[in-house]
């Protein structure tokens, strides 16, 4: 299905019927991503998915898609359902765009979750790596992506994991550079939403991470984590792609955050 942001085509799916969870892909990922989750959650909950701009099925908007773009696509999906109240759950860029979404329109969020992801905003080393991703996509995007992809696994998965790496691979270069830069330029602009994860927001939130992410500073988060008030706080085995390094366990951790809050 698609339907129209700003004269621009997003396709979107929706399964199930219940109360609305919406998932949202990340970086180079799209809505496809979420097919194992959907089979399981579809059963109590009306599961929507989507292809964030410039993404999957979905058109490019313009040079930078910012999380807060991106947060309005979602809400102008909910508003065309006429869906009040949903849950997020967002995988890695994807969690940086449900908490834009959580800032822009908190009263339209039951639930808040981050898969594999973090609410801390790019330091200067990490900026700093944005703009030599830049530069590499605009010289050989291809390179590039065949370069992520596997950086996103846990070093001793990459092997283990190689067929569907090259799935991967070849859905994100359907992506043109233009919109992989977009990307890349809208993350690093995003600010800091640290305190508006743990202290604001007064309903329930997951955050699961994997103990082997080679993205994420663990640490950091433990220490954040702890002082995350009304926080289910989930470590999986595993690296940054828990829909395949935790097949089975994922998706089992979100329908159990999902029942015991009734979301």
């Amino acid at each position: 299905m698609k339907y129209t942001y700003k004269k621009t085509d997003i396709a979107y799916d929706k399964h199930g019927d219940g109360k609305t969870l919406i998932l949202v892909h990340g970086f180079l990922e799209n809505q496809k991503m979420w097919q194992d989750v959907v089979r399981l959650l579809k059963q109590d909950h009306q599961v929507l998915t989507l292809d964030l701009l410039g993404h999957g099925h979905s058109d490019g908007l313009c040079d930078i898609h910012t999380m807060e773009q991106q947060a309005m696509v979602i809400k102008n999906l909910m508003d065309k359902h006429k869906i009040l109240k949903a849950t997020l759950i967002g995988h890695s860029m994807g969690g940086y765009i449900s908490l834009a979404f959580a800032e822009m329109f908190p009263e339209k969020l039951a639930g808040l979750g981050l898969l594999n992801s973090h609410p801390f905003a790019d330091n200067a080393e990490k900026k700093e790596a944005r703009e030599r991703a830049i530069k590499t996509v605009q010289l050989n995007y291809e390179a590039y992506v065949k370069a992520a992809i596997p950086s996103f696994f846990a070093p001793d998965n990459r092997e283990k994991y190689k067929k569907e790496i090259q799935t991967l691979i070849a859905e994100a270069l359907k992506m043109t550079p233009e919109n992989i830069i977009a990307a890349l330029k809208g993350m690093k602009l995003r600010p800091d939403r640290s305190e508006l994860f743990c202290k604001r927001q007064t309903y329930p939130k997951l955050w699961v991470v994997g103990k082997k992410d080679p993205l994420i500073d663990i640490e950091k988060i433990h220490d954040l984590a702890a002082n995350c008030k009304g926080t289910d706080y989930i470590e999986l085995s595993e690296g940054h792609m828990s829909y395949i390094e935790n097949r089975e366990e994922m998706p089992a951790v979100l329908k159990r955050f999902l029942q015991r809050n009734d979301l």
